[in-house]
């Protein structure tokens, strides 16, 4: 019994421990390179770097940080022969968000 609550606690705090980092600039940008894109999707390396300079600026609140990550992809502005890059552009905007929300209250 003992034995067991023990391997429980141990165990909890494990999972506690791994998910209890902010997200980094590292975190974003290696998530944007590893993302498959479209064949015709050439603006990855663009994307990333846009999404890398964000993290790089001082914000006073999460809101502010997040509208600049609104704001790459409405700088982005993808043309309709770019639309196989969209899918990208969304989840790296995801995860920006969530660098924002980790790192500003």
């Amino acid at each position: 019994m003992l034995k067991k609550l023990f391997l429980s606690s141990l165990l909890l705090l494990l999972l506690a421990g791994c998910s209890g980092h902010p997200t980094s600039m590292q975190d974003v940008s290696s998530y944007c390179r590893s993302l498959s894109t479209e064949e015709f999707c050439d603006t990855q390396d663009a994307v990333c770097a846009k999404y890398s300079e964000i993290m790089l600026a001082p914000y006073k609140s999460a809101k502010e940080c997040r509208m600049s990550c609104e704001s790459v992809r409405m700088k982005i502005g993808l043309r309709a022969d770019q639309q196989d890059c969209l899918q990208l552009v969304r989840n790296v905007e995801g995860k920006c968000n969530e660098f924002c929300n980790s790192n500003y209250e």
